[in-house]
């Protein structure tokens, strides 16, 4: 299985594709979060971000291909962000993969891919109410830095902090 990660800004075919895959994911969290997405009158999720992560330098768009095949994103926040914690460099603002590729390992795969190209200090947060999320997010930072990560809880979020090194992936992967 050869994984690949690709700015979804590079070509119309990708954009249109997180575009149109966007609302499965908004879907997916409404479960969770607690009213922030809402279905207008026209049964679009608002507010609709989408545009400033296709627009904005700051942000990262990537889709996770898996031999040729579209099977989700990871949207990544980038300092100087308003959205990344003070002294972060990355922010995992979402993920997704596809339902019917998840438990394949794709989505663990991706995530590490993710990390792997982007050395620094990093954010991610769960909806508390979102336990499977966190038993994904708490396992592959676990193996990204053996255990080595902060993590801070309020009433909405579970946060983890952590740095990833350049050439960390080489190293766990070597393990």
């Amino acid at each position: 299985m050869i994984l690949e990660l690709r700015d979804a800004r590079q070509s119309a075919p990708d954009r249109a594709w997180l575009r149109n895959v966007y609302p499965l994911y908004l879907h997916d969290l409404s479960e969770f979060d607690d009213g922030y997405y809402q279905l207008d009158e026209r049964g679009l999720w608002q507010p609709d971000h989408m545009p400033s992560w296709l627009e904005d330098d700051q942000d990262l768009p990537l889709l996770v291909v898996v031999d040729d095949r579209r099977v989700g994103f990871a949207l990544v926040a980038r300092a100087p962000s308003p959205w990344i914690a003070p002294g972060c460099d990355h922010r995992m603002s979402e993920f997704f993969i596809l339902r019917r590729e998840r438990g394949a390992g794709i989505g663990a795969r991706a995530a590490h891919a993710v990390f792997d190209a982007h050395p620094g200090r990093w954010e991610v947060s769960q909806l508390v109410r979102n336990e499977r999320a966190i038993r994904f997010w708490r396992r592959v930072i676990g193996e990204q830095t053996g255990g080595r990560y902060e993590e801070t809880a309020d009433e909405e979020e579970l946060r983890q902090i952590f740095r990833v090194k350049p050439s960390a992936g080489a190293a766990r992967r070597a393990r």
